[in-house]
């Protein structure tokens, strides 16, 4: 190497390092719960988790310097800020390092603040938490409806070719940055196809590489704000017909840009060659953890590559014409290009939108495969505790309904003057539910019906049928990638006829099972 390539290598890496703080802090935010007049979010949560997995993989954060918080209430949030201020602290006065404090948020909020459930904590109380923190370079990302309260009426800048930072002799940039994902009084859309909000989504691809414009392995909080502006208000309007405009307020003073993700410093890369099909799309899921999807399209001169976590995943490429599909693997320290994956014909995808947030039906619909076993309450004298076994699925209406349909079998034994009999029985039932502001919970009514077999000593006795309906309190909590644990309490009464007679008999049953989200 000559000494003038050699100058020039030291000379870039001396800059990368001023430009991208040695030690970084980040406290990662998501709530699918506001407040009770608000609809339940659906990814809010997992979108914390994921551009929280950015960071730690891309971005320079340390393991330990990221914390992720879901659904906090408003004391859990102010202490954790607080015990993260603490470490910047310690890390300032033990070592003379730059240090970047990021605060990542997706949830609800309203023009004056963020929704915690029932509480909330207001713009203004976060603009004097950042203001008051010592780390060198403060940065604050919100991906909310209305979100835009939260920058300054001055500092507003909706266009992405207004995003300048003030520029002055220092080495590398200090000071605050606040990016709002909508501007005041508008909403913040979420995707069913994407698992996530628009702007969150789009801004985690760009931090993995879709919004290295220049192709120099850097992203920047300038090129990672303009992919995600961009691609937010085109597909924002193209689903509801009302652009969602990202905001931003910027009070950072220095030569460079702020370098947010290093490509160099991934687990593995997938390349998309240039391209010049103008509608040509490509879609990654990772088949593993929390199912992240990241979008990109093809550049027309250059390759574009995605920085991603070794693991299985699948590629769709959508055209105006074609749906295809392919599975594949990327193994550590691989650099794949996707043009080499066989892919497959499939039909189109499902498109859908964040509950009632969105213009329009509102309609964000996904299925879930259920299975369980339960016990309930003896319906004649002598039985003991009859167990159930259920099958179904769940159909989500929107943001904060689900309709639950399933088949149950039933064996249920006892003793009447000592002879034994059985009731064996077949049927379905529908269950419809609302969403609490608690995770996972949700209320609801459900109507049923079955065939009963009857047998007596072992030899039938007929059959007859029954009626069910019931009030249902049920809660499900995600186990690990698509599969959910869930359990239902259920008061009901059933009818039928004994003795010739119609009767109402009340009953209580529990069950519980898994749930497996396709």
């Amino acid at each position: 190497m000559s000494r003038l390539a050699l100058l020039a290598a030291v000379f870039c890496a001396a800059s990368a390092m001023a430009q991208m703080p040695e030690r970084r802090f980040a406290l990662a935010v998501g709530s699918n719960v506001g407040a009770p007049s608000h609809s339940r979010l659906r990814f809010a949560e997992a979108d914390a988790s994921r551009f929280a997995d950015a960071l730690r993989e891309i971005g320079g954060f340390r393991g330990e310097d990221v914390r992720v918080l879901h659904h906090p209430t408003r004391a859990q949030l102010l202490a954790e800020m607080r015990a993260l201020e603490q470490r910047i602290t310690g890390a300032a006065r033990d070592s003379s390092r730059r240090t970047l404090l990021l605060f990542y948020w997706s949830g609800h909020a309203t023009e004056q603040g963020l929704e915690l459930g029932g509480e909330s904590l207001a713009f203004a109380e976060l603009r004097k938490l950042l203001g008051a923190s010592r780390a060198h370079v403060r940065l604050a990302i919100v991906d909310a409806c209305r979100s835009g309260g939260l920058v300054t009426t001055k500092g507003a800048k909706a266009l992405p070719s207004g995003f300048e930072l003030n520029v002055t002799s220092d080495d590398s940039p200090d000071g605050t940055a606040i990016v709002a994902s909508s501007g005041p009084g508008e909403n913040a859309l979420e995707s069913a196809e994407l698992r996530g909000s628009f702007f969150t989504h789009h801004l985690t691809a760009g931090l993995r590489g879709a919004a290295d414009a220049d192709g120099d392995g850097r992203i920047t909080l300038q090129e990672a704000y303009r992919y995600a502006y961009a691609k937010t208000v085109s597909q924002t309007a193209e689903i509801s017909g009302v652009a969602q405009r990202p905001t931003y307020a910027m009070d950072l003073k220095g030569k460079g840009d702020l370098v947010l993700a290093d490509l160099r410093r991934a687990d593995a890369r997938l390349v998309f060659a240039p391209g010049t099909e103008p509608d040509k799309r490509w879609l990654v899921v990772r088949d593993e953890g929390l199912g992240e999807v990241l979008e990109i399209r093809e550049d027309p001169v250059k390759p574009r590559r995605l920085a991603l976590r070794a693991g299985r995943y699948r590629l769709i490429r959508t055209t105006a014409d074609d749906v295809r599909t392919a599975a594949f693997v990327l193994t550590h320290g691989e650099e794949l290009t996707a043009t080499t994956i066989t892919m497959t014909q499939r039909p189109f995808a499902e498109r859908g939108e964040k509950g009632d947030e969105v213009p329009g039906n509102g309609f964000g619909r996904e299925l879930e495969l259920l299975a369980a076993v339960g016990l309930n309450t003896p319906p004649l004298r002598g039985m003991g505790l009859a167990p159930a076994l259920l099958l179904g699925g769940d159909l989500a209406v929107g943001a904060s309904q689900t309709l639950r349909i399933r088949a149950r079998y039933q064996d249920g034994r006892g003793l009447d003057d000592g002879l034994p009999y059985g009731l064996r029985s077949l049927g379905g039932d529908v269950a419809w539910f609302w969403r609490l502001p608690i995770r996972g919970l949700e209320v609801g009514g459900r109507l049923g019906a079955d065939a009963v077999r009857q047998s007596v000593a072992s030899t039938s006795a007929g059959t007859a049928f029954r009626g069910r309906a019931g009030a249902v309190l049920s809660y499900a909590l995600p186990l690990a990638g698509r599969v959910s644990w869930f359990t239902e309490a259920e008061a009901q009464a059933a009818s039928f006829k004994l003795n010739g007679q119609a009767v109402l008999r009340p009953g209580f049953e529990a069950i519980t099972g898994l749930g497996f989200r396709l």
